[in-house]
């Protein structure tokens, strides 16, 4: 089957990654050289896609078709799944663990305009805030966890191009 999405634990030890090797996609955590995957989606008869580890390995960030679609959280166990927000795609978790940036739209090629944002929500409390709508896609937060980096549709230039913002918002800066 097809296997996309990894990401390694912070301690590198293991791996989460999403496979539809049982029919629809689930997400599976191997140990690194480690031959037997475990499924920590195996309830979910909807797809389960973009995995992501918090900064402490405790958790993982995905997202989901199913109904209620939206991201979601759970333990790095498979444990404890709960909804955080009412849609994205792509998340990324900031560097405390304490929020997570997503994109509003899921196109994972830049060659097609697709009308997106960004937002950010609080994993506690699910509060939710736009940063911005310039069309911004896969989002991914800096080490530091001052900056967000994305790719958009620059309305003056006509392709796509690689920016940072800052996590309180504001203009973007192009970098590529």
């Amino acid at each position: 089957g097809t296997e996309f999405h990894p990401s390694l634990a912070p301690d590198g030890k293991s791996f989460v990654y999403a496979s539809g090797n049982a029919g629809n996609l689930d997400l599976f955590l191997q140990r690194v050289g480690g031959k037997n995957p475990v499924n920590l989606t195996k309830d979910s008869l909807a797809d389960d896609t973009e995995p992501v580890f918090s900064p402490d390995g405790e958790h993982i960030a995905f997202r989901s078709s199913r109904e209620p679609r939206g991201i979601y959280v759970m333990e790095a166990t498979g444990e404890n799944v709960r909804r955080i927000s009412d849609g994205g795609f792509h998340p990324s978790w900031s560097p405390d663990g304490q929020e997570i940036v997503f994109s509003e739209a899921g196109q994972d090629s830049p060659s097609v305009r697709v009308a997106s944002a960004l937002w950010i929500v609080n994993v506690g409390t699910g509060a939710k805030r736009l940063l911005t709508t310039l069309d911004a896609m896969q989002p991914s937060w800096s080490p530091g966890g001052k900056r967000i980096a994305f790719w958009f549709l620059p309305p003056s230039i006509g392709r796509r191009d690689i920016a940072t913002i800052s996590r309180h918002g504001g203009e973007p800066v192009v970098i590529t």
